[in-house]
């Protein structure tokens, strides 16, 4: 078989706040199924903590939300009515036919990657993490070009050969493995209100009786209490990125802003109307204050008393903004501002 070009003309679905929610929702939007990304990740199971360190990584991973990756997709696409599985492959080759085999049927196709890959991002090359997802909604092998549907207004590409590092890299602690999120769509979205008190049932569980001490609110004391021995366990550049990670894991990291603590509020919100239960508004506002409340620590980590780490969050949100909005020439000013960060 020759070269070929496979791309769906009539998607459209772009831009969100948290990768994994913004793929789903652009795949079902697709198929004119509609939620809002809010309500996804209540159904994943929501917010929570997780403090995770291992003798490899420069610095710890803060995670803010509920449950693993794979754990976290399968649950959300159970509770609103679709059959959903993960492809994974160690072989890259075996990964490109299968996404080739899905593109020719005419579906997009959810798939995970490790971020530094991808030159749109403009990340520095250790910055692995493997649990990005994007949606591919086109390829060319003729042109060299994978289209690509992120958390960005508008549609981006990356040749095959960047595409297919960031699809098989195996970098812990989230390999991507060539992972695709494979779904079999319903007709329409079934009802929600059990999936939606399971779900809630899931997340405060979570954090009040987490399985290690690292997770939910354990966890969360956990981290405030090794915090004050960073300087002892960092020293410079890893400090720093102990310092950097946790405003970027709290604010900017696909997070939505604040922990996700806004986003799980707006679920609440809907959940409320679904459920006809008016006391779950009262916690939607108790998580908006959570969330600026993450905020706050978030500019703790990098604060205006601090004028080199006060810059290097007013570039990093200005960065982020960049991304987002994907307008001409996004990734020369994303590039300028890693100049102006490596100069600091």
């Amino acid at each position: 078989m020759g070269k070929e070009k496979l791309i769906i003309q009539d998607f459209n679905q772009f831009g969100g706040k948290h990768c994994q929610t913004t793929a789903l929702k652009s795949v079902l939007d697709y198929h004119g199924l509609h939620l809002s990304e809010e309500m996804l990740l209540g159904l994943g199971g929501g917010v929570g903590f997780i403090y995770w360190y291992m003798k490899l990584m420069p610095s710890p991973f803060i995670g803010t939300r509920y449950g693993k990756v794979e754990e976290f997709l399968l649950s959300t696409c159970k509770r609103i009515g679709a059959d959903a599985t993960i492809f994974q492959t160690t072989s890259v080759e075996k990964g490109y036919q299968e996404l080739k085999k899905i593109l020719r049927e005419g579906e997009p196709v959810y798939v995970f990657v490790d971020m530094p890959y991808l030159p749109y991002l403009a990340l520095p090359e250790m910055a692995h993490f493997g649990g990005h997802a994007v949606v591919v909604f086109g390829l060319d092998e003729q042109e060299n070009k994978v289209y690509i549907s992120d958390r960005g207004k508008k549609g981006v590409t990356v040749t095959i050969e960047d595409f297919k590092k960031a699809r098989g890299s195996k970098f812990p602690p989230f390999p991507a493995k060539n992972k695709i999120l494979k779904i079999k769509y319903p007709l329409k979205i079934k009802n929600l209100e059990e999936g939606i008190r399971e779900a809630i049932r899931e997340c405060y569980t979570n954090m009040l009786q987490p399985p290690i001490k690292n997770i939910g609110l354990a966890g969360i004391k956990k981290w405030a209490g090794i915090v004050p021995r960073w300087p002892e366990q960092f020293q410079g550049l890893n400090l720093l990125g102990c310092l950097f990670n946790t405003f970027i894991y709290i604010e900017i990291g696909g997070t939505g802003g604040s922990a996700f603590r806004p986003m799980y509020a707006k679920f609440l919100d809907e959940a409320s109307e679904i459920l006809s239960e008016d006391n779950l508004k009262e916690v939607a506002e108790r998580f908006r204050d959570s969330g600026k409340i993450w905020s706050e620590i978030a500019a703790a980590a990098l604060p205006d008393s601090w004028p080199t780490l006060r810059r290097i969050r007013e570039l990093s949100f200005e960065k982020n903004r960049i991304f987002e909005e994907q307008k001409t020439g996004a990734l020369e000013r994303m590039r300028n501002i890693n100049i102006e960060l490596d100069n600091l």
